[in-house]
């Protein structure tokens, strides 16, 4: 089963991050912020542009980061280019495409993407590892992306943990 993902830069006063949104088939999409300037660099520029030796961060073609779940947003934001209004920034689409539940087993989530980066209309495909940091235990047996955004920890529950490779 097969979902919808995107990637969205949101600019605000000078300063930038990249938030990851999945749509797991209900009314809000889980999104997760990312701050780390190498990866946020590294996703709106793309693999082709970035230069990996500027961060001890990676390994290969995986950089690795901390991230932050965030609340849940709404359904237009997949779709959603532009300015926010009332002073909260501008969002501009980077990437979307469809993800693939890979691996979902104790505190790890594995996700596959194939997406279009719309800069230069490639086809991209990742693999995707968030985990939580800290103690939190999770008997997660979830099969279904559906599933998700009731076996997740909720929005504002700590600081994550990404990972993002690309695949050949």
């Amino acid at each position: 089963m097969c979902k919808r993902f995107v990637l969205l830069k949101h600019e605000n006063k000078g300063d930038f991050h990249v938030d990851f949104l999945l749509d797991c088939g209900s009314d809000r999409l889980l999104t997760w912020q990312i701050n780390d300037k190498f990866l946020a660099n590294f996703l709106t520029c793309g693999e082709k542009f970035f230069d990996f030796t500027k961060s001890s961060n990676h390994t290969n073609n995986t950089v690795y980061s901390n991230c932050q779940r965030i609340f849940d947003h709404r359904l237009k934001y997949f779709d959603f280019s532009g300015d926010l209004g009332e002073y909260r920034g501008y969002v501009t689409r980077l990437e979307y495409g469809i993800w693939e539940l890979s691996e979902l087993t104790g505190s790890r989530l594995a996700i596959k993407t194939v997406g279009t980066r719309l800069a230069d209309n490639l086809l991209i495909s990742r693999l995707w590892l968030f985990v939580p940091l800290g103690e939190m235990t999770m008997d997660i047996k979830a099969e279904k992306p559906d599933q998700l955004m009731q076996q997740l920890p909720p929005p504002g529950n700590g600081k994550w943990v990404v990972s993002c490779s690309f695949l050949c």
